[in-house]
């Protein structure tokens, strides 16, 4: 294979790869209190209850606008932000491309027409909202992931009235999985940075950012190798009001501490990158009160972007093919975590994932009088995605 074939090769199967990471199982530490719990999977919702009604599954109020900030030590931030209805009038979409995700060296080995383009809902350097200061949700990326990886989710929180802050932890992201270079670092101080270099903007008259961000209400949120960063910033930072963690068990050991704040974990049972058992061990192991959302048929890729972007020209693995690239078998079965025809759709389950994250904040924060979309009986709301859903406090 020529040097330009292997760059290329490297390059679609990073990109395919992009949320791949391990897990490592929880601990089992009993639970204190008299919590309550409900588990079901499906249910009988009445008419008008609000408690079981799929409220934010559908895009809120606000128009997604995004903008990148460039943290202190150089790293971007990625910002998406509520804006109201018609500031998107004659902006730009904001596209994805494959080629986003390469050093400049790199972009020209991407023939445009294997450079698959994927439309997010969000619209690039727009007039926030005139209504903030509003609640910020800091996410944490996976392994070989990227800040945009995630925009099914990113942008609709966004259109709900929270502000996403993601950096990019370029450490363990795309061009480190490339290199091999992957490097440990202050995962939580990098999420934290990026918390202030956001609210830095927010507090700057000049910025197209300002006066959006309201630091009394903040929440952590992580996929794979990202919850960790969501697990322990939550734990040391008084300020985070709750955490998410998505298909990951947060490298959790016997002497991690947990946080003391509300937590909802999130994972599809079929997950062979995130196994379910230490993700479960996570959710066991936190204090109450605490949420648990599993697909029962969900894979790693079932919350993130990835099995849709190239899926109009058969899918990344297909464009691999077409230029004679050989994906070995076990980086195959990662890439399709999630996203063969053994699992549902991934846009399939966003609509659970999008309401149960919206919800969730919502309710942590106060913006609901009483929570909607919470009970058990929601679960129906999504058929036929089957949902196991357990809540504790």
């Amino acid at each position: 294979m020529s040097h330009r074939a292997r760059l290329l090769s490297a390059a679609l199967v990073l990109s395919l790869a992009a949320a791949a990471c391990g897990s490592d199982d929880a601990p089992d530490v009993p639970q204190s209190g008299d919590a309550t719990t409900t588990t079901v999977e499906g249910g009988s919702a009445d008419a008008g209850d609000l408690s079981a009604d799929a409220a934010y599954a559908e895009a809120g109020p606000y128009v997604a606008g995004t903008t990148t900030l460039t943290a202190p030590d150089g790293r971007s931030v990625e910002v998406w932000y509520p804006a109201d209805p018609g500031a998107e009038d004659g902006a730009e979409q904001d596209i994805f491309e494959i080629t986003d995700l390469l050093p400049e060296n790199l972009k020209s080995i991407v023939p445009p027409e294997l450079n698959p383009s994927y439309p997010t809902d969000a619209f690039r350097e727009i007039e926030p909202a005139a209504d903030g200061p509003f609640p910020i949700l800091l996410f944490s990326h996976g392994f070989a992931a990227y800040p945009t990886m995630y925009q099914f989710l990113t942008t609709h929180l966004a259109s709900w009235g929270i502000v996403v802050v993601a950096p990019d932890h370029s450490e363990r992201g795309l061009l480190a999985a490339l290199t091999g270079a992957r490097n440990e670092v202050d995962d939580v101080g990098i999420l934290l940075t990026a918390r202030d270099t956001a609210l830095a903007a927010s507090d700057d008259e000049t910025s197209l950012l300002a006066g959006t961000m309201d630091p009394s209400n903040q929440a952590t949120a992580g996929h794979s190798a990202g919850t960790f960063a969501a697990v322990q910033a939550a734990t040391q930072d008084p300020d985070i009001d709750t955490f998410i963690a998505m298909s990951g068990g947060g490298r959790i050991d016997d002497s991690a501490a947990l946080p003391e704040v509300p937590g909802m974990v999130i994972t599809g049972r079929n997950d062979q990158v995130a196994e379910f058992a230490g993700v479960e061990g996570l959710f066991t192991a936190m204090g109450s009160p605490k949420r648990f959302v599993v697909f029962d048929d969900g894979g790693h890729n079932s919350v993130n972007d990835i099995c849709l972007i190239g899926a109009d020209k058969g899918g990344l693995l297909e464009i691999a093919a077409q230029v004679g690239i050989e994906v070995p078998e076990d980086l195959g079965r990662l890439f399709l975590d999630g996203c063969d025809e053994t699992y549902p759709p991934a846009s399939d389950v966003w609509p659970a994932t999008r309401h149960m994250v919206t919800a969730h904040l919502r309710d942590v924060w106060g913006i609901d009088e009483e929570p909607v979309g919470l009970s058990p009986d929601v679960v129906d709301a999504f058929a036929p995605v089957r949902i196991t859903y357990e809540a504790e406090g």
